[in-house]
């Protein structure tokens, strides 16, 4: 294993950077529950600090980049790419809405983009709506 330069998102989920994928799930399941806003609704942005570092942790290539150069590293791209800086100014800069709800409608409809939208002229006064009509 390579020299980890930087273990803050370690820290966060309370492991150590040689943690197996199990011990992450469950150390992240354990703090998700304790800082569900649900459960927790000052601890938002906890949360939200938790998910993300599990979500860096569990994706190879986020992980591989996150060891080697730290938060430096997603930000960039691990050399000049676009990288991830806007999701990291949200969560390391304070903003985090941008992370969890910056996804655009590509992420709700499951990264389909949307069709033309469809108009069909019918004829139905309000009044028919509200009473059920259907012919």
């Amino acid at each position: 294993m390579a020299t980890v330069v930087d273990t803050k998102l370690y820290d966060i989920l309370g492991v150590t950077p040689n943690a197996t994928e199990n011990e992450l799930k469950k150390s992240y399941r354990k703090l998700a529950k304790e800082y569900h806003p649900d459960k927790n609704p000052n601890a938002g942005d906890k949360f939200k600090e938790i998910s993300f570092a599990y979500d860096v942790l569990t994706n190879p290539e986020k992980k591989e980049l996150y060891d080697r150069y730290g938060e430096q590293g997603l930000r960039e791209g691990g050399g000049g790419g676009p990288g991830m800086d806007d999701i990291f100014s949200h969560i390391f800069g304070g903003g985090l809405f941008g992370f969890m709800g910056g996804q655009g409608s590509r992420a709700r409809n499951g990264g389909r983009r949307r069709g033309e939208d469809m108009v069909h002229p019918l004829k139905v006064t309000l009044e028919d709506v509200y009473n059920g009509k259907n012919d």
